[in-house]
C-alpha cells in the first residue's frame, strides 16, 4: 500500500456508494454540457475571429457566442460543485492528495478563470454586435481560449494524477516534475478538448436556429452559425472517435482488460460508443438540410447520451485504476442530507430549464436599438 495514501474518513459515507457515483455522473454531465461549451466555444470563437473576422456573418456569430461566456462559465463553475463533492466522498483521499502535490499548479486554476472572465466581459464591451474584428479582439479570444485550454490541462493531470498513486512517491521526493509521466496524459487532454469542440459546434448550430426563428433581421448570421457549427461538431467528433481509440490503447492490456465487459458501467459505455455515430451520421444529415431543425435537436440528443455513456466509463477506469488501493467505507445512514440534496437539486433543475425556457422565447434587448 502506498504510504502517502491517508485512510478513508472515519465519519463514513450517509449512503451506499452506488447512489454517488450515479449522481458523480448526473451532475458531471450537467457540468460537462456548459463547460464543453466555454472550452470550446473559446477555441470556436478564436479560430473564427482570426480567419473569418472581417465578415458581416462571422462578426455576428462570434458577438453572439461571447455575450453567452459568462453565463456559460458561470454555471459551469456552479455546476462543477457537485461533481466535485462527489468525487471527495468517495475518492476524497486519493484526491485531495493529487491536488496537494500538484500545490500552485492547481490554485493557479483560479487566476486563471478569474482572468479569463475578465477578458470575456473587455470583449464583449470591445465587440459590438455590428462590428468586425479588430488587432484587440483577435489578441483577446485568441488569450481566452489559451488560458481555457490550460485550465483544461492542469483537470486532466489532476484526473489522472488521483487516479495513479504510483506517481506520487517521485513527485513527493522532487524525483520528477507535477506533470505525469503517463502515456495517457496527451490522448486524454486531447480527447476532453476535441469532444468539447463537438459540444461547442452543437451550441453555436443552437444559437444560430435562435437567431433566425426569432431575430429576423440577424437570420443569416444565423445560418452562418447553424452551418459552421454543424461542421465543427461532426469534424470534431470525426477526431473525438480516433483519439478515443488512442486513449483507450494508451491505458495499457491490463487495464483494457479489467474494462471490457466490466458491469453496467461498461454496457453505457459501450451504448455511447454507437451513440456517438448515429449521432454523427445525423449531423451529417443535418448539414446536408439545414433547415430541418428535427436533425438538429436529433444530434443533440445522441450526443447528451454519448456524454453520459463516456460519463460512466470515465468512472469505471477510476475504480479500475484505484481498486488495489481503495480501503473499504463505513456507511453511516443520514438520509435527510441526501434528501435535501436531492430536494435543492432538482428545484435547481427546474429553475435552470424555466431560465433557458425563458431566454429562448423572450426577445433580445438589443432588438430595439438595432431597428
Amino acid at each position: 500500500m502506498n504510504g502517502l495514501i491517508p485512510p478513508p474518513d472515519s465519519l463514513g459515507i450517509p449512503s451506499p456508494p452506488v447512489i454517488f457515483h450515479f449522481l458523480s455522473i448526473l451532475t458531471f454531465v450537467l457540468h460537462v454540457i456548459f463547460m464543453n461549451y466555454v472550452l470550446g466555444g473559446s477555441i470556436m470563437v478564436a479560430v473564427h475571429e482570426w480567419l473569418f473576422g472581417s465578415r458581416d456573418h462571422a462578426g455576428q456569430a462570434n458577438s453572439l457566442m461571447i455575450r453567452i461566456m459568462p453565463v456559460a462559465l458561470s454555471m459551469a463553475i456552479t455546476m462543477g460543485v457537485a461533481p466535485l463533492l462527489f468525487v471527495q466522498v468517495i475518492y476524497g483521499q486519493f484526491f485531495y492528495i493529487a491536488n496537494v502535490l500538484m500545490g500552485a499548479f492547481w490554485l493557479s486554476i483560479i487566476g486563471l478563470v478569474m482572468a479569463a472572465f475578465y477578458i470575456v466581459y473587455i470583449l464583449i464591451a470591445k465587440r459590438p454586435v455590428s462590428e468586425r474584428a479588430s488587432g484587440l479582439t483577435r489578441v483577446g479570444v485568441l488569450l481566452n481560449a489559451l488560458l481555457f485550454l490550460l485550465v483544461a490541462f492542469i483537470y486532466t493531470n489532476n484526473a489522472i494524477l488521483t487516479e495513479n498513486p504510483q506517481y506520487w512517491a517521485d513527485i513527493h521526493s522532487g524525483r520528477s516534475w507535477v506533470v505525469v509521466p503517463d502515456a495517457s496524459l496527451w490522448p486524454r487532454y486531447l480527447h476532453n478538448v476535441i469532444g468539447a469542440i463537438a459540444i461547442a459546434g452543437l451550441w453555436c448550430a443552437v444559437i444560430g436556429r435562435y437567431q433566425i426563428r426569432y431575430h429576423e433581421h440577424r437570420a443569416e448570421a444565423g445560418r452562418w452559425m447553424v452551418k459552421m457549427g454543424l461542421h465543427w461538431a461532426a469534424a470534431a467528433t470525426t477526431f473525438e472517435i480516433l483519439i478515443g481509440v488512442l486513449f483507450l490503447y494508451t491505458l495499457g492490456m491490463d487495464k483494457i482488460k479489467d474494462f471490457m465487459g466490466n458491469g453496467i458501467l461498461f454496457v453505457g459505455w459501450s451504448i455511447s460508443l454507437m451513440t456517438s455515430l448515429i449521432a454523427l451520421i445525423c449531423m451529417i444529415m443535418a448539414m446536408m438540410k439545414p433547415d430541418n431543425p428535427k436533425l438538429l435537436w436529433g444530434s443533440i440528443g445522441l450526443t447528451v447520451a454519448t456524454l453520459f455513456g463516456m460519463a460512466m466509463g470515465r468512472l469505471l477506469l477510476r475504480m479500475i485504476s484505484l481498486e488495489n488501493f481503495v480501503q473499504e467505507l463505513t456507511i453511516r445512514p443520514s438520509h435527510s442530507s441526501l434528501l435535501l440534496f436531492l430536494v435543492t437539486f432538482i428545484a435547481g433543475l427546474a429553475v435552470l430549464a424555466y431560465l433557458i425556457r425563458l431566454a429562448w422565447t423572450l426577445p433580445d434587448r438589443t432588438d430595439a436599438s438595432e431597428a
